[in-house]
């Protein structure tokens, strides 16, 4: 529920200390809500936001864990396009973040993270406390993977940095930004009209590049030569414009699309060009098609050389067109560049700015006519152990014409009979493997999505679960209609696999997979688990007979506004071959 406080001071009158301005500051950026735990480093802004401002315009949003701060700011830009702020406590409330802020740098979000630290000033440092907490350079643990840092000296200084932050995380390609707050900035008091605050209006962010007209003419030529031209589409804006744009794409072009889940699936399934949207591994469908291509066409699409080698040839020499702005936040620290791609035509811009650019180049184009493989038919089994395949069919069953939003699908859900309708029926996952972010993100696409009747869905693993269930308190106590199906086999199973496969080229006992792995000595009650938080939970389910009622339940309960969680018992699926 929101907390809302009635102000100490008029947010009109001239501000007192230095977090005051920074507060208003963070008002006229944009911001909507703050995600926070409590730390002492930033209790002057906490102040500011609370006694001057109401807890209105950011609004605090409590959570029990830095990394799920992070995790709901995250899924808030997955849906919503723009930055929300964090703020993290000193040295430790970063070092807990770590891994979710690399998870936003990987996903290419924009996120607006304010820290805080210690006294600079040692001689005004508290004792004890504020030395440990206090570190030199501490955007150092981070500055790899945030697209720009500050830590100012001045409170003039923190607006200037803020404003630039903020323009900077917007820009494409776009990723978090770091601005540390001494303490003192936030806790001196200021002289009667010492700050002039810039006016975030006239600090635009800079518009995206543009295609050149022969660019454009060339990528014309090529997909006029192609008879069998497949788009791989990647990282993309999710707005109906878009959307629509990608279709008409496909039909002027004749072009099967493969969408990167991962990314989010930008495509509709129910549409003759869709052929798959592989978390990971492309299926049969999707390797045959990428096979025979004789164009590909690549929308920001994090791997291709990686995703090529499903071709006979392994990408060599096949005409390729890659679309990516993504280059320019490369820095050689992470390997999220990934190998590098042949290509014969490269467009270091925003994807859906060259398609909408591009199809006036196509007109009077003779589309290709070529068709998806059919689609290998689905069999769960109708009684006995749960199977993926089981839960999948049961949530299609029970979803209906219901408007969601999957934040998340588990490793070896058949895309291929999930219906991705609509921009935000499947918005991706966390960018840089991260497990336990699912939680966060589904409640910061719950926070965005609330009140617009569309359900965010979670299918995910038990150990992602655990990792982040921290974020569940978060939705509750704020009434966020939200759905988490735990996939729940009982271990961390990917890497289950991986220890059958060392094993396999070993000739060492198969058997032995599961020590190190299980999560079932004993057994994690998810349901009381998830009580314990404030969820409505179902479970456990253990048998296929039933499950469309639990799961059609939940659904309900969902739906009218409550944050629930179902466990479900599945079998682990057959090895990867």
């Amino acid at each position: 529920m929101s907390e809302q406080a009635a102000p100490a001071t008029n947010a009109d009158e001239a501000p007192l200390f230095g977090s005051d301005p920074i507060a208003d500051l963070l008002r006229r950026l944009g911001l909507p809500y703050l995600a926070i735990n409590p730390g002492a480093s930033f209790r002057g802004l906490h102040d500011s936001v609370v006694n001057r401002l109401g807890n209105r315009d950011p609004e605090l949003i409590v959570t029990l864990h830095e990394a799920q701060a992070v995790a709901i700011a995250h899924g808030y830009a997955k849906v919503t396009g723009k930055p929300m702020g964090v703020v993290l406590h000193a040295n430790v409330g970063l070092m807990n973040a770590v891994m979710a802020i690399f998870n936003a740098f990987a996903d290419r979000v924009p996120m607006l993270i304010v820290g805080a630290t210690g006294a600079v000033d040692a001689v005004r440092r508290r004792p004890w406390i504020e030395w440990i907490h206090t570190s030199r350079d501490q955007a150092a643990m981070i500055r790899p993977f945030v697209k720009w840092d500050d830590q100012p000296a001045s409170t003039g200084a923190a607006l200037q940095s803020l404003t630039r932050a903020s323009m900077l995380t917007q820009a494409t390609p776009q990723a978090p930004v770091y601005i540390c707050l001494d303490v003192d900035i936030q806790e001196n008091r200021l002289s009667p009209n010492a700050i002039a605050a810039p006016l975030p209006e006239r600090f635009a962010p800079p518009s995206a590049p543009t295609a050149s007209d022969n660019d454009l003419k060339r990528a014309a030529a090529m997909i006029g030569d192609a008879r069998r031209p497949v788009i791989m589409l990647g990282r993309h804006r999710r707005t109906q414009e878009a959307w629509d744009a990608r279709v008409a794409l496909a039909a002027a072009t004749g072009a099967l699309v493969i969408c990167d889940q991962k990314c989010g699936v930008g495509f509709p399934s129910e549409h003759k060009a869709f052929v798959a949207a592989p978390a990971q591994y492309p299926d049969p469908r999707a390797r045959a098609v990428l096979s025979d291509a004789d164009l590909i066409i690549s929308l920001d699409w994090p791997d291709v050389a990686g995703t090529l080698t499903a071709r006979p040839d392994g990408g060599r020499g096949v005409p390729t067109i890659i679309v990516s702005p993504d280059e320019r936040l490369h820095n050689g620290w992470s390997l999220d560049h990934f190998p590098l791609p042949e290509a014969d035509l490269r467009l270091p811009i925003h994807p859906d700015d060259f398609v909408t650019a591009l199809m006036p180049h196509l007109d009077g184009h003779k589309a290709a006519t070529w068709a998806a493989p059919d689609k290998a038919p689905l069999s769960p089994p109708a009684t006995g152990q749960v199977t993926i395949a089981a839960l999948a069919a049961s949530v299609e069953r029970a979803r209906g014409d219901r408007d969601i939003c999957y934040t998340r699908l588990t490793f070896g859900w058949p895309d291929a009979h999930t219906r991705f309708m609509h921009p935000l029926d499947c918005i991706g996952w966390d960018g840089g493997g991260g497990i336990g972010s699912t939680p966060g993100i589904t409640v910061g696409a719950a926070l965005a999505l609330k009140g617009s009747g569309r359900l965010p869905v979670a299918v995910l693993g038990d150990g992602d679960l655990l990792m982040g269930s921290q974020a569940l308190w978060t939705a509750a106590a704020r009434q966020l209609p939200a759905l988490f199906i735990v996939n729940n086999n009982r271990s961390f199973y990917n890497d289950v696999e991986h220890q059958e496969t060392v094993a396999k080229q070993r000739h060492r006992p198969v058997e032995n997979k599961f020590i190190g792995m299980s999560i079932d000595g004993p057994p994690v009650d998810l349901v009381n688990l998830a009580q314990s938080y404030g969820l409505k939970s179902f479970g456990p389910v253990t048998r296929v007979e039933d499950l469309d009622a639990v799961v059609a339940a939940a659904f309900d309960a969902a739906c009218a506004g409550a944050t629930v969680l179902v466990d479900v018992h599945v079998a682990p699926p057959p090895p990867r071959k």
